[in-house]
This record gives structure tokens, C-alpha cells and sequence, in this order.
């Protein structure tokens, strides 16, 4: 299954081509006065600081909520997939040819930690315990553990299956590492990437993120709108729970909202607010600019933050509703209720 990075990044190339610096004779990121408009892949939190990584090594970040972006110091202009911040200053993020970069100052400069050319395929995700040990994931189930806050990095594969399935997302906490991807398989650690348990998630498509939203709940996402909620009563035992948002589109980020609801990032413009408590249902928007949407975020001001193709986009659900009741709109709303 094709990186969902790389099916955007096809489309973006010739239009960026005119308006960056790509730097190709200095190894650093490409520079460009529309930085924040270009190919996001991921976006996080470090503090208040809100950091987004992308195409052509940029990594942009913003102390406004998003209203003004900076362009960080990257030594790469190799496109960049996930971002991990683990504390107020530390992150780290993942890229192509299976590429770790590391930050100390909330994002600002970077330093390369690992790559390696000749393996030529991605990292997808990357996941930090705390400061010193964490676990990055990607194509051919290829991963890379530290203990040591990244100083060295050690090759292992998260399963021995001769088919190699992709490992598009990892998340951990501290007990447990999770791992997904192709073919709908989802991997358990209970030490910290040592040994793994694949379980049987009862779908078969691929599984492109996921998120920790409470001590036993999961949240995955897969391809055409298939949202999937996996509780553990121990650690040997996963229930795992299929809804279906009701539009045919990979989703690629989701995030627990201060209201306990869950925020869902999509392609083809898609936003899905997912209400387990109160009104039971998923709420779907279909922005008007159908763009591939490829993480997401909460603001402060009750709002989302999008990043995904042409860089970053305020979000506001309520503002979709109303608007998608005008005949003449072009935004979509769909609403399916949670049986």
C-alpha cells in the first residue's frame, strides 16, 4: 500500500518547484517564502508551540495558535512523515530514508540522528516513552528503538512475516507500545519493542494512525472511513470496535478534544467529530477545497488546526454545519448514528 505522503507529494512537486529554494548543494531543508503553505504531513505540540513537518525537509512552527508560522533549521531535504514531542523542548521527528531527526529547543534547529540511503523507504511514525527510549516504525516493517535519547538507534523488525507489511503508525505509553498498518494488523510490546503480539482487529484494510485517548481505549484509523476503537481489559485481551463515518476516504490523524469527543483528520477534505457520550454519532464535514487533510489538531479557541496539502487551515465544525444547509454550498455534511 502506497505511502499516503507520497500520493500527494506527486501532485505538489512542479507547483512548488518555481517558488522554493531547494538547496540541494547544502543539505538543508528547501527555504521558501510560502513554507506554511506547502505539504504538511504531521503536525504536534510542544507546550503552547504548535510544529508541523514536510515535504523537502521543512519543519514550520507557530506560538499564536497558528497565526504566524516560522521555518526551523533542518539539516535534510528529505520529506519529512511524523513528529513526536515528548516534552516542552524535546521532539523528534521521522522522514524518508529512514531519517530521525532530533530537537532540544521546541523545534527551532534539528540534528540527524540516523538515515539510511540505501534502505531508500520511509520511517512512517515515531513515538518517544520519555527523554531517553522510543520506537520509530515504517515500510517493510522495519523499526528503530532507543534508549539513550537517540544517541544510537537499533534495526529490528516488529513482525518476522515474509511479506514484510508496512508499519504505518506507533504509538506508546508507559506500559505499552501499539503498532498498525497493512492488512489491518495491530501489534502489542509490554517491553518497550522487545517482543510483540499481533492481534486480529476483524478488518482487513490498512490502518494509517492512531492515538491513545484514555489508560485502556485506543483509537485507529483506516482507509475508507473505517474508525476503529480497541479496548484491553489486560494484556492479552483487545475488543475491537469498527464505525464508519460514512464517506469513502483514507484517515490519517485523530485526537482526543478537551470535550471528550474525537477530532478526525481525512483526504478529500474530510473532518469527522466522533461523540461516543453525549449524541452518540460521527459528524462529517467535506471542506469545500477537498484537500487531503493529514493531521489535526485542537486550539484554544475551540477550533481545529488542519495540516495536510497547501499547508495549514483553521477549522471551525459548527461553520461547516451552517453552511453546508445553503443550497449553493459546496461543503458536505453527513451525520451517522454510533448503535
Amino acid at each position: 500500500m502506497p505511502n499516503i505522503s507520497l500520493i500527494i507529494i506527486s501532485i505538489l512537486i512542479s507547483l512548488n518547484a518555481t517558488a522554493a529554494n531547494f538547496n540541494l548543494d547544502t543539505g538543508n531543508a528547501a527555504t521558501s517564502p510560502k513554507y506554511n503553505k506547502t505539504l504538511i504531513n504531521a503536525i504536534d505540540v510542544a507546550d503552547e508551540r504548535i510544529i508541523g513537518v514536510g515535504i523537502h525537509g521543512i519543519i514550520i512552527y507557530s506560538d499564536d495558535n497558528g497565526e504566524n508560522w516560522h521555518q526551523a533549521n533542518v539539516p535534510t531535504t528529505l520529506t519529512l512523515t511524523d513528529i513526536d514531542c515528548v516534552t516542552e523542548y524535546l521532539c523528534w521527528a521521522t522522514g524518508h530514508d529512514a531519517l530521525i531527526l532530533k530537537s532540544q529547543d521546541k523545534g527551532e534547529n534539528w540534528i540527524k540522528q540516523f538515515e539510511d540511503a540505501i534502505f531508500d523507504a520511509p520511517l512512517l511514525s515515531i513515538s518517544m516513552y520519555d527523554s531517553m527510549s522510543g520506537i520509530a516504525v515504517g515500510a517493510f516493517a522495519k523499526a528503530l528503538g532507543t534508549v539513550d535519547g537517540g544517541n544510537t538507534w537499533n534495526e529490528f523488525y516488529i513482525t518476522e512475516d515474509e511479506f514484510q507489511p508496512h508499519i504505518n503508525t506507533i504509538i506508546v505509553d508507559e506500559n505499552y507500545a501499539y503498532a498498525a498498518g497493512e492488512l489491518g494488523n495491530f501489534y502489542v510490546s509490554a517491553d518497550k519493542g522487545k517482543n510483540w503480539k499481533l492481534f486480529d482487529t476483524g478488518y482487513t484494510g490498512s490502518i494509517w494512525a492512531s492515538s491513545i485517548l484514555s489508560s485502556n481505549t485506543l483509537l485507529l484509523l483506516g482507509m475508507s472511513g473505517n474508525i476503529i476503537l480497541t479496548n484491553s481489559t489486560s494484556a492479552d485481551n483487545y475488543d475491537f470496535k469498527i464505525y464508519n463515518n460514512g464517506i469513502k476516504n483514507t484517515l490519517t490523524s485523530g485526537k482526543i478534544l478537551t470535550n471528550g469527543n474525537i477530532a478526525v483528520s481525512g483526504l478529500g477534505g474530510v473532518i469527522s467529530i466522533v461523540d461516543l457520550n453525549n449524541k452518540k454519532n460521527i459528524s462529517t464535514c467535506v471542506r469545500q477545497d477537498r484537500l487531503g487533510n493529514t493531521g489535526i489538531i485542537e486550539l484554544s479557541n475551540n477550533k481545529l488546526l488542519v495540516a495536510g496539502e497547501k499547508g495549514l487551515r483553521v477549522h471551525d465544525m459548527q461553520e461547516c454545519y451552517l453552511t453546508s444547509l445553503d443550497t449553493v454550498s459546496v461543503n458536505t455534511w453527513i451525520s451517522k448514528s454510533i448503535n
